[in-house]
């Protein structure tokens, strides 16, 4: 099996993250009105995705997905990467359909080809730390865990595309 490979900036980037985690797993009213004013001001679409979570997940998963978006958001600010031009709906609806024809394509293949097919498509991430501590989180915060399977694949993927967005800018 194929392994995604890390490089030596994926592999400094783990403490940054590590810090990071732990300022948004602290964060207060005050924290969460800054940034969401700072994220609207700058990326009006990211915001209106994650907000439009709110009608199907309950609140402590919406408290749990917006802490995600909000590690996406200092990791790349951090970096001074935020994207110059706004991500526009269709930008990120178009990096959202390839990333499902993956999946969907992938879904008709043995497990080894599958897995390959991850692989390869995982590999060209800039932000290859940023996605691991994603998929961490996504797997080890009992909210997440237990939350609904279609919820968490169609989140899961609009976090994946957002990340793609704010790589290609």
């Amino acid at each position: 099996m194929k392994k995604v490979t890390y490089n030596e900036k994926d592999n400094s980037e783990t403490s940054e993250l590590a810090g990071l985690i732990r300022k948004i797993d602290t964060l207060d009213a005050q924290y969460v009105n800054r940034i969401c004013e700072e994220i609207f001001k700058h990326q009006p679409f990211f915001l209106t995705v994650l907000l439009g979570y709110r009608a199907d997940v309950s609140p402590q998963e919406l408290e749990e997905i917006m802490k995600i978006y909000f590690l996406i958001w200092e990791y790349f600010g951090s970096n001074e990467n935020l994207p110059k031009r706004k991500v526009t709906q269709a930008q990120f609806e178009k990096l959202q359909r390839g990333n499902k024809h993956m999946l969907d394509y992938s879904e008709g293949e043995p497990e080894e080809s599958r897995e390959k097919i991850y692989t390869d498509t995982l590999q060209n991430l800039q932000s290859k730390s940023l996605w691991t501590a994603v998929l961490f989180r996504y797997n080890n915060r009992p909210v997440l865990i237990n939350m609904d399977r279609e919820n968490k694949g169609i989140i899961l993927l609009g976090i994946l595309s957002f990340i793609q967005s704010f790589e290609t800018q």
